[in-house]
């Protein structure tokens, strides 16, 4: 992403991000956007590979749509792709999230 784009992206009142720190490092983050809005959604979320499988995801996850919620959107959604991680279902799962739509799309390499 060019400089310009990203600063905007970050200076943006409706996109929040959330960074998980382990001892100073960072070891995650989630991104939402649209915060204020009625449908917020989540962006990105993820670990650093060194710090995965430490329950660290759903540790994040939760704290950051507890703060999502404070903003009282009508929904918050996410989508997800065969590139995730493989237990992010299951994450997203228990963290309350449920299939909305499911459907397969290709894209030209």
């Amino acid at each position: 992403m060019p400089k310009a784009e990203l600063e905007t992206l970050l200076a943006s009142a409706s996109t929040h991000i959330h960074v998980l720190r382990v001892d100073g490092e960072a070891a995650g983050f989630c991104e939402f956007n649209d915060v204020g809005q009625q449908a917020i959604e989540l962006v990105h979320f993820g670990l650093v590979p060194a710090f995965q499988g430490r329950r660290l995801g759903p540790f994040l996850l939760d704290q950051a749509l507890r703060a999502a919620w404070l903003h009282q959107p009508e929904r918050l959604w996410l989508h997800t792709d065969t590139y995730d991680h493989p237990a992010a279902q299951s994450v997203y799962g228990r963290a309350g999230f449920k299939a909305y739509e499911q459907r397969m799309e290709t894209f030209p390499d």
